[in-house]
């Protein structure tokens, strides 16, 4: 429960200090605050619903999610690494 909590703050401080940042780094940190606004969402659904989001349908759904946003994130930084070039 206690660590529960703790990920939650770390989740919402990583996702502000994004769109916070967003002006100095680029429109990708909009990006990268919504996957952590995701990723604090979910983990607060996980502690406010009976169920376990972390187990079966629910986990494959959690993890598309996630991978699809690193996968936008990452594509971003190939792409502007090879323009830098």
């Amino acid at each position: 429960m206690f660590l529960e909590i703790i990920y939650l703050a770390v989740w919402a401080v990583i996702a502000g200090y994004c769109i916070y940042s967003a002006r100095k780094i680029g429109a990708i940190s909009y990006v990268a605050a919504g996957f952590f606004v995701f990723m604090f969402v979910w983990r607060l659904m996980n502690l406010i619903l009976p169920i376990n989001l972390f187990a079966g349908v629910y986990n494959i759904i959690f993890r598309v999610v996630a991978g699809v946003f690193l996968v936008v994130i990452l594509g971003y930084i190939i792409i502007n690494r090879k323009k830098s070039k």
